[in-house]
C-alpha cells in the first residue's frame, strides 16, 4: 500500500482548524483596514483579468480555488466561472468560505493524502499565501498536483506573500532578534522565499512564468504608524514603480502549464 503524504508540520496550517480562528482570519487578518486587504485590493484587478482571458479562451472551462481559506479568491472566480471548485485543509475556513459563496463547491482535504480530490480538468487554478506556509519539501508535490489537475496551457496563478529581497526581511529578523529568548519564538511565522526560488519550484513541476509582477515596498508595520494614510499612499505609489518589483513584499506570479513535471 502507498504510504500517505503526512499533513505540513509547519505550525501555521494548523493554527486555522478552529472556527473562532477562522472567525478571526477573516475579520482580522482581511479586515477592512487591515495590510492584507491593501494588498488584495491592489492584485484583484489583475488576477480578475487574468482568469477572464483564461474564461475567454476555454469558455467551458472550470477553475479551482486551491487552499481557498475563507474564499475571497473563490468569490472573485465565481463573477468569472460558471463552475468554480474550492479546496482547503480547514473544514472551519471552509465554512466561512460556503457561507459567503455563490455557486462553488467546497471541499475540504489533503489532495497529497487524497490525490482523487478536486480532480479537474480545469481551465485555471489559484492559490494564494500557500508555498510559505507548508514545508519546503512539500511545495514541489503539491505544484505537481495542481499541473496534473490543469488543461494543456492552463493558468495557474499564485503569490508570495513574503519575499526574502523586500524590507520585510529586515522586518523579520528584528522580530526574530527581539523574540530571541521567547520559549514560544519557534511559533513565529518567520518564513520567506525569493523570486528565483519560487520559479524554480514552478519548474519543477512543469510550469513556466509567464508574468511577475509586485505589490507593497514598505512593511507591514507601518500600516499602523500615525498618519497611516500617508504611508499607505506612499506604499501605493511605491508599488507602481517598475524598477521597485524585485524588492515588494507580495509577488502575483501568471503561470501556464508546459511539459510534464519530472518524475
Amino acid at each position: 500500500m502507498k504510504a500517505k503524504t503526512e499533513l505540513p508540520s509547519s505550525p501555521y496550517p494548523n493554527r486555522f482548524l478552529s472556527a473562532e480562528a477562522a472567525g478571526a482570519y477573516a475579520k482580522e487578518e482581511y479586515g477592512a483596514d487591515s495590510y492584507a486587504t491593501a494588498i488584495w485590493a491592489a492584485q484583484a484587478p489583475e488576477v480578475r483579468r487574468v482568469l477572464r482571458e483564461s474564461q475567454e479562451r476555454n469558455p467551458a472551462g472550470r477553475h479551482f480555488d486551491f487552499a481557498c481559506g475563507t474564499g475571497r479568491i473563490t468569490r472573485l472566480a465565481e463573477e468569472i466561472f460558471a463552475e468554480v471548485d474550492a479546496l482547503d485543509i480547514s473544514a472551519a475556513m471552509v465554512e466561512v468560505a460556503r457561507a459567503e459563496g455563490r455557486h462553488a463547491q467546497f471541499y475540504v482535504g489533503n489532495i497529497l493524502e487524497s490525490p482523487e480530490l478536486c480532480p479537474g480538468p480545469y481551465a485555471s487554478i489559484t492559490t494564494f499565501r500557500l508555498l510559505l506556509n507548508i514545508d519546503p519539501p512539500l511545495r514541489v508535490p503539491l505544484l505537481t498536483q495542481l499541473h496534473r489537475r490543469l488543461i494543456p496551457d492552463g493558468t495557474l496563478i499564485l503569490n508570495l506573500h513574503g519575499n526574502r529581497n523586500s524590507l520585510r526581511h529586515a522586518a523579520l529578523r528584528w522580530k526574530a532578534w527581539r523574540h530571541r529568548h521567547d520559549p514560544a519564538r519557534d511559533k513565529l511565522m518567520l518564513n520567506e522565499m525569493s523570486q528565483s526560488e519560487v520559479e524554480r519550484c514552478l519548474e519543477s513541476a512543469g510550469f513556466s512564468t509567464k508574468h511577475v509582477s509586485g505589490i507593497g515596498i514598505l512593511p507591514q508595520a507601518v500600516y499602523r504608524w500615525p498618519l497611516s494614510f500617508l504611508w499607505r499612499g506612499l506604499d501605493r505609489w511605491l508599488s507602481g514603480r517598475s524598477f521597485l518589483k524585485p524588492f515588494s513584499i507580495d509577488l502575483l506570479f501568471v503561470c501556464r502549464r508546459k511539459n510534464s513535471p519530472a518524475e
